[in-house]
């Protein structure tokens, strides 16, 4: 009996630790992302051949990432990644993911349709995006500074976050599955803070 009653109190101790520990945790404030750059003024032709600018994406929580509609290498996994990102945010009309391909001469808008289509894209919610290769070269060396912009076909696997006032907030690896959990998180986080 004495045995039982030990036993339960611990058991009753071991709850009560695991529920402040929870409650603790929530009510620690997010952690703050930091301010990494701007990004800089663009022009672009989306997948539907309209001109895509900065000024359509202020006052959006974006996610962007460069790829090449031909490349078998990183991104039908950063695709497929974003893709994931895509499902859980479609229906949340502030935040937008942009693609944006290093491949421009190749990579038409109706190219960017149909391999939109390869991942049933909302592409009013998720952007592929294309233009001069020298405009290219300019996004990612002055605003995104991921990847070679010299030989911009050599790009990063990184994807950013962009925030309501385009500002990066913070970079991930496009090619894993925990740090796509992380981006999910960091979108909700600035959602609430720019609410």
């Amino acid at each position: 009996m004495m045995n039982f009653n030990f036993r339960l109190k611990i058991y009753i101790g071991v709850a009560i630790f695991l529920i402040i520990s929870l409650l603790y945790k929530d009510s620690q404030p997010v952690k703050e992302l930091p301010e990494i750059g701007n990004i800089p003024q663009f022009e672009f032709t989306n997948s539907d051949g309209n001109t895509v600018t900065l000024d359509n994406l202020k006052g959006k929580v974006w996610v962007a990432d460069f790829i090449f509609t031909t490349c078998t290498m990183a991104c039908p996994m950063m695709t497929g990644n974003m893709n994931i990102v895509h499902k859980k945010f479609k229906k949340n009309d502030n935040v937008r993911l942009v693609s944006i391909s290093v491949y421009p001469e190749y990579d038409t808008p109706e190219v960017l349709k149909n391999y939109a289509s390869q991942y049933d894209a909302d592409t009013e919610k998720w952007l592929f995006l294309t233009g001069k290769e020298d405009a290219v070269k300019d996004i990612i060396r002055d605003g995104f500074k991921i990847g070679d912009y010299e030989d911009i076909i050599f790009h990063s696997e990184k994807f950013a976050l962009v925030d309501k006032k385009g500002i990066i907030r913070a970079y991930y690896n496009g090619m894993k599955s925990e740090d796509m959990k992380q981006l999910k998180k960091d979108i909700n986080a600035l959602l609430k803070q720019d609410a």
